[in-house]
């Protein structure tokens, strides 16, 4: 009995010793809390083994197979009903492997992967650990989601709270878990090129608003190439398609088929049985156009019962979170004192929205991302009479005059950075900033030099630097010879197009 009970006795001392030790190890001591990057969108979807989203070679081909036949129709801007049915067919077989139901869950094995790194040591608190998730999933799963790995990593470093970095749409599903969760778990926030008030070519599609224009267009594929000149071939060919007129005269019957489509009930068919059912993508849509999406997606009475789960959901998502962002992001700051807002301007959107003059960073509004910054149009300024619209004894025009961001949810916190395209704002730069805003107390738009709040990206070297009324300028294109050789010849194919139509 005695040698059972030192036995015993020796295995309840080693514990001791042992357990601490093994605490220890799994212990950060840096006394920075570590960074979780909330990322955009863009997950890989996989069945099995198979990449299913962004759609693989054999998919597009079936797609372009199927919808072949209807170039014809689609030149010339108006589809019967049998062709109507065949080019929402052919577009349906994009989304069909990644299917939801009507509830708004996935209806196929399909899925995003993500895994919880074995691994979470963030290098004396500045290294962000990425956090992943299925985009398509509804925010407020992804928000449970990312509670769990804040507290995997709280456990993993002994922290007792996380910094939190929303990208694109992660800045959405940091909105969303702030909604739910509060700041229980976190010690400050920053929205970086941010989703969080919708996006405008998402959200204008939903709710039947979008329009087309050569001019748009044009410039939106100009300034794809590498920025205005990188890629002079590609310059010389989209100006031929433009200077030629054939882009006009293609996206004109588009359009018209579009609005067709619309009016026929077939886009809202389409949407009922496909996007409409991915409660991530209802995410992107805006509170101002919310219940006009809801009405064009689900318009009757059947639709709405039909989809009644669906659409508690919706409605969820917009009463909690996207008609209370401006309240859940001033709670936020008023309990951490650490928030940062990182936008882009002077860029194009995706030329489908209704005002393709709008700034942005080539995908989100400048206005959107910033909440509330006021915005020249593409290629003008506020004006030299111009005066700044709130006077908080601080400067917040931009030396271009091109923003005024005094009008900004937070106008001290807020930077921006012009030329800077979607992805290209999460850089070493943008880096450096996150970690002055979470590991400096009280950090602003005028603490540091190095850290203004109008920054301008240089596209030939990857860097960014301090904008003046110098540096800041509208960017131009210069067309070479071959696009006066594309230009001719896109006439002439101009002239077989209106034969078809």
């Amino acid at each position: 009995m005695k040698k059972t009970l030192s036995i015993l006795l020796c295995i309840l001392l080693a514990a001791a010793g042992v357990l601490p030790a093994a605490a220890a190890d799994t212990t950060c001591d840096c006394g920075k809390a570590p960074i979780i990057h909330v990322c955009g969108i863009g997950n890989t979807v996989y069945d099995g083994d198979n990449t299913v989203f962004p759609p693989q070679g054999g998919t597009i081909a079936k797609t372009v197979f199927t919808a072949l036949p209807l170039l014809p129709a689609l030149l010339r801007g108006s589809l019967n009903i049998r062709q109507q049915e065949r080019a929402l067919r052919a577009a349906a077989g994009i989304f069909a492997p990644i299917a939801f139901d009507k509830n708004g869950d996935p209806a196929t094995s399909a899925a995003a992967r993500f895994s919880y790194p074995e691994s979470v040591a963030h290098g004396d608190g500045c290294n962000p650990i990425d956090f992943d998730y299925d985009w398509r999933l509804d925010p407020f799963v992804v928000a449970e989601q990312l509670h769990d790995f804040i507290r995997y990593v709280e456990d993993k470093t002994g922290h007792d709270g996380v910094y939190l970095v929303g990208e694109s749409m992660g800045a959405m599903i940091l909105t969303t878990y702030l909604s739910v969760y509060g700041t229980a778990d976190v010690k400050g926030a920053v929205w970086m090129n941010g989703a969080y008030k919708g996006v405008a070519s998402c959200s204008e599609s939903y709710s039947n608003q979008n329009t087309f224009s050569a001019e748009s267009f044009y410039a939106y594929l100009i300034q794809q190439t590498g920025v205005f000149g990188n890629s002079p071939q590609l310059c010389d060919l989209f100006t031929g398609l433009y200077a030629s007129g054939l882009l006009e005269s293609v996206l004109v019957p588009v359009e018209k088929t579009a609005r067709q489509l619309a009016d026929d009930g077939a886009l809202t068919r389409f949407m009922q049985q496909h996007l409409g059912r991915i409660p991530g993508f209802w995410g992107l849509v805006s509170a101002e156009d919310y219940p006009a999406a809801r009405n064009f997606v689900f318009p009757t009475a059947e639709s709405q019962t039909e989809y009644a789960v669906l659409l508690t959901r919706l409605d969820r998502f917009y009463n909690e979170v996207s008609s209370r962002v401006d309240e859940i992001m001033t709670a936020a700051k008023e309990v951490t004192g650490k928030i940062g807002v990182l936008c882009g301007y002077g860029e194009v959107i995706v030329p489908v929205t209704k005002d393709n003059a709008r700034q942005s960073d080539s995908v989100i509004l400048t206005e959107d991302e910033s909440n509330g910054a006021t915005c020249a149009p593409l290629g003008q300024t506020l004006g030299e009479d111009y005066v700044q619209a709130v006077d908080d004894r601080h400067n917040h025009i931009s030396a271009d005059r091109v923003i005024d961001a005094s009008t900004a949810l937070f106008p001290d916190n807020t930077w921006f950075t012009k030329y800077a395209h979607h992805r290209v704002n999460y850089g070493l730069y943008s880096l450096k900033l996150v970690q002055n805003i979470f590991y400096t107390d009280g950090f602003d738009v005028f603490s540091d030099s190095a850290f203004p709040q109008f920054m301008v990206y240089d596209t030939e070297t990857n860097t960014v630097s301090a904008l003046t009324s110098d540096n800041g300028g509208q960017k131009t294109v210069e067309p070479g010879f071959a696009a006066k050789l594309y230009t001719a010849l896109f006439r002439v194919i101009r002239v077989f197009t209106d034969l078809i139509k």
